[in-house]
């Protein structure tokens, strides 16, 4: 999926998931389909910023039910952790020991 894509799939998870409870089984069967047929969780950076735009943080609770890993990923860049980002090694030159920065 592609940015406006994401952006408007995160836009119809919000509405369904914040509307009242009768469209609870719509808005999971929406989320699954969206996830899995369409691979929004891809690209986790994209996801991560238009739920950000989108003030829609309490989609990452249904999300981690349908791919775990992913959701856990996108907390990491809202966090601004830089442990997500490519780990960088080397070896400490006093120690000989491989280093993870």
């Amino acid at each position: 999926m592609n940015q406006q894509q994401i952006r408007s799939a995160i836009g119809v998870l919000a509405d369904l998931f914040y509307s009242d409870k009768k469209n609870q089984e719509l808005a999971m069967l929406t989320m699954e389909h969206y996830i899995d047929d369409l691979k929004m969780l891809k690209d986790v950076r994209t996801v991560a910023r238009e739920l950000e735009n989108l003030q829609a943080f309490s989609l990452l609770a249904p999300m981690k039910w349908f791919d775990m890993k992913a959701a856990e990923e996108i907390e990491e860049v809202l966090k601004g952790d830089v442990s997500f980002r490519r780990k960088k090694k080397r070896l400490d030159q006093t120690t000989g020991d491989l280093l993870v920065l």
